[in-house]
């Protein structure tokens, strides 16, 4: 289970957003107007995503149906009002009689159990509720979001030391076919220089073919339009190796900013109201309604006497009822019963979120310090074979090591640069989604 949310992390991008060189809220007419590629940083990228992205305008949507909810319970409190007004006019033998009359009539709700403040108490939680479930909904795309860009610059920075071993492969295939021709080296040799070659473009354009399709991905959790090319820009540093706090610091950062206990605890009260609102189905209920209306007067005519005028007048009634419930085929049983169920559950849930907090964290925590393990070994590694595979070049140049020794040295200094980049930037992943988790840099 993946929990996370920091409302105030948020804040914080959204306000750096708004410093940014790049307009972001013209990102869409940007990229339609012109085929350049936007240019954007993660920090850009996550300001736009929370105000586009579909989930969380799904969220923000729910957040506005729950407030009407909570100004609907609300208006429960105050009294209804109706007016009417009717005109008759019968037809009786040879007698035609006309009435004209108007009423204006309200009733309010008394008691009912408490069912109203039950109702209204329930509708603020799940406005609260919905609150933190934009936030949830934020920083699930966060995730998302972070993993696209790192995808982008780690296949970018891949790419780079690809173009270079694939220049410099380019140079040695040529070279080797001049020697070739020349009888200086064998065909074998030659062979094995031109397969090296092209491997290593095959290397670059998978490279690029990684990118776009880490781009396409970004460009969905972004909602934008059609193809627009971007590029994401490198981080400003390499904070991979950092100092981190303990584990127990981070439990307890997270345990406090994270949205999902907030959530747990809330659906148990949520459900200890429908708990309250199910047992005021025993209750009596009291209503008080009042009705006033005008009569008009009535008309009629005969056909001995001509027209004949009855004068109105106004009525008024008040009254005031009283309902108790005796028998209603146990549904109001049925419910109590499923409320406390429901209850029961939710407070169980609230044990279980507990726990897979601090077990996701912990799990999050071991991972990142195996990564910061793994990518301080990587990167010496790639720093040793990229100074051997300098000496091979020199020594092959020098004719005094063979064509194979010489690409059997490219293909371990390419993996440990595979090694390097895929284990620095697992290490950045692991490190920003704490950073999501606990709400401060790491």
């Amino acid at each position: 289970m993946d929990i996370h949310s920091h409302r105030p992390l948020f804040r914080r991008l959204v306000a750096l957003a708004l410093l940014l060189p790049l307009s972001v809220g013209s990102l869409q007419a940007q990229g339609a107007a012109t085929s350049d590629t936007v240019r954007l940083t993660l920090d850009s990228c996550l300001s736009y995503a929370f105000g586009h992205n579909v989930t969380v305008q799904t969220a923000l949507l729910q957040r506005e149906a729950a407030a009407s909810a909570l100004t609907a319970a609300r208006l429960s409190f105050t009294p209804s009002l109706s007016a009417s007004v009717g005109e008759d006019i019968t037809i009786f033998g040879g007698t035609t009689s006309a009435n004209t009359s108007y009423g204006v009539g309200g009733s309010l709700v008394l008691f009912n159990g408490l069912q109203q403040v039950n109702n209204l108490r329930q509708s603020k939680v799940e406005q609260r509720r919905s609150d933190l479930a934009v936030d949830k909904s934020r920083n699930d795309i966060a995730t998302e979001i972070v993993s696209a860009c790192l995808d982008i610059m780690a296949n970018s920075e891949r790419l780079g030391y690809l173009r270079e071993l694939q220049s410099t492969s380019q140079e040695q295939a040529e070279d080797g076919a001049a020697k070739m021709r020349a009888g200086s080296i064998l065909e074998s040799d030659w062979l094995m220089l031109d397969a090296s070659s092209r491997k290593a473009a095959c290397d670059v354009d998978n490279a690029r073919l990684a990118i776009d399709a880490a781009a396409a991905r970004l460009r969905v959790l972004l909602n934008l339009p059609g193809r627009v090319p971007i590029a994401i820009e490198a981080l400003a540093a390499d904070t991979a190796l950092m100092a981190l706090p303990s584990l127990d610091e981070v439990i307890r950062r997270a345990s406090e900013t994270l949205p999902d206990l907030q959530m747990a605890d809330l659906a148990v009260q949520k459900a200890e109201y429908d708990l309250r609102m199910a047992r005021g189905g025993y209750a009596p209920s009291l209503g008080l309604n009042a009705y006033a209306s005008y009569f008009g007067g009535e008309s009629y005519r005969t056909d001995a006497s001509g027209m004949i005028v009855t004068n109105g007048g106004i009525n008024t009634t008040l009254s005031m009822a009283l309902s108790i419930p005796i028998v209603n085929r146990g549904n109001t049983r049925t419910r109590v019963a499923q409320a406390k169920l429901s209850l029961q559950q939710a407070q169980l849930d609230v044990d279980n979120t507990r726990q897979e907090l601090v077990r996701t964290i912990e799990e999050r925590y071991n991972t990142l310090c195996q990564a910061r393990n793994t990518y301080a070994a990587a990167r010496l590694m790639q720093q040793a074979n990229e100074a051997t595979l300098r000496v091979y070049q020199a020594k092959y140049n020098a004719g005094t090591v063979s064509t194979v020794e010489l690409v059997q040295q490219q293909e371990r200094y390419l993996t440990a640069v595979n090694d390097y980049v895929q284990s620095k930037y697992s290490c950045l992943l692991s490190q920003k989604i704490l950073e999501i988790y606990t709400g401060a840099g790491l």
